[in-house]
């Protein structure tokens, strides 16, 4: 039996794991050591990249080499070679694109449920809240009147 060699830093990282594409995130099953969701704005440039590299024949550096090209990830449960990361507000979107899209998202270690929301919702700032103040007067404040002199 033909021992297959890969010819890209791709296919060497992913072994005989698999991409699945969905609309907005890819699910990378990574061969016997988990699996990760990766943003589709985030996956694209990191795959096309790899798959234009040939291997180094260490297939963990290649690996290696590929995950760190992902800034924005969440892992499964389970997943050892690799953290989540990213900033809340990428992995709030991503959390909501997987529900949307129907995956378990109990199975996957992204922040508290209070971290992505606030991400999601942040308060107003003070200034903002200053500037509304002033240009929307209350029920109680006159509106300004102009004289003609």
């Amino acid at each position: 039996m033909p021992l297959k060699v890969p010819k890209t830093v791709l296919e060497a990282a992913l072994g005989n794991g698999t991409v699945k594409k969905f609309r907005d995130f890819a699910l990378v099953v990574l061969d016997g050591e988990g699996a990760l969701c990766v943003p589709n704005d985030v996956w694209l440039p990191a795959a096309s990249w790899a798959n234009g590299r040939a291997p180094s024949g260490n297939r963990i550096r290649d690996r290696m080499q590929l995950l760190g090209r992902l800034d924005v990830l969440v892992t499964r449960r389970g997943t050892a070679i690799v953290s989540t990361s990213g900033a809340p507000l990428r992995l709030a979107r991503l959390r909501d694109q997987m529900k949307r899209d129907g995956l378990d998202i109990g199975e996957w270690n992204f922040p508290a449920a209070s971290v992505l929301d606030a991400a999601l919702s942040p308060p107003p700032s003070p200034k903002h809240v200053g500037a509304e103040a002033e240009a929307d007067p209350g029920p109680d404040e006159p509106l300004p009147t102009t004289t003609d002199a």
